[in-house]
């Protein structure tokens, strides 16, 4: 796998990423309506054209099916987290157990909808590449979680 190839998936991963997470923050609204909002920011912000909008569209409606899916699966998981703090003394195989199955349905759904997003980055201009890796630059330089030091 070349560089420039690994860059551009690492980068349309993180652009997926910030899509689903950003559409976290947006409070009382369901999934689908957050996830237009994100859209429609990236939209603007990357001035797309309407094929690219379609694309892009595709993405969202790929990530918002396959959260859908998902949604019994993490409920049924988290509810296993709550029994565990629930109990005398933790178990630490099955709280093992149970993060590497989260962690396996995120790949199995980053497997999903990966496509759909290097297909939408193909079709972006360099000027929009560069424009979209400037955006998601800042966003990680002001996420909380990067300012946090883990010495402290």
């Amino acid at each position: 796998m070349n560089t420039h190839f690994t860059r551009a998936a690492v980068g349309m991963a993180v652009l997926v990423s910030l899509l689903g997470t950003s559409a976290c923050f947006r409070h009382h609204h369901t999934p689908a309506e957050r996830a237009d909002w994100v859209t429609g920011k990236i939209a603007t912000r990357l001035d797309l054209d309407d094929q690219q909008k379609a694309k892009l569209a595709v993405v969202k409606d790929e990530l918002l099916a396959a959260r859908a899916e998902s949604q019994k699966e993490r409920r049924a998981t988290l509810e296993e987290v709550i029994a565990q703090v629930k109990t005398d003394r933790l178990d630490e195989a099955k709280l093992a157990q149970l993060i590497e199955q989260h962690q396996a349905e995120r790949t199995r759904m980053m497997q999903r909808v990966l496509p759909k997003v290097s297909e939408w980055h193909a079709s972006l201009r360099p000027d929009q590449k560069a424009e979209a890796a400037k955006l998601i630059q800042r966003w990680t330089d002001h996420s909380p979680w990067n300012k946090m030091d883990p010495t402290e």
